[in-house]
């Protein structure tokens, strides 16, 4: 079951596209913030959220 089961799970990863992209290799780039919705300039692909988001009350409250 355990082979059948990850035959499976391949198979879903294949269908729902979800392949690395060469383009998102952790690098810098234009990103979109996940609180307010601008475009802004990542310094890795971690950061998701602008710097005006980070600097607000909303973002240090938690």
């Amino acid at each position: 079951m355990v082979l059948l089961d990850s035959k499976l799970q391949e198979t879903e990863i294949r269908d729902k596209g979800s392949k690395p992209d060469s383009k998102c290799n952790g690098q810098a780039r234009t990103r979109k913030c996940l609180m307010c919705g601008s475009r802004f300039p990542s310094e890795w692909a971690g950061e998701r959220v602008c710097r005006k988001c980070k600097s607000s009350a909303a973002w240090r409250r938690g």
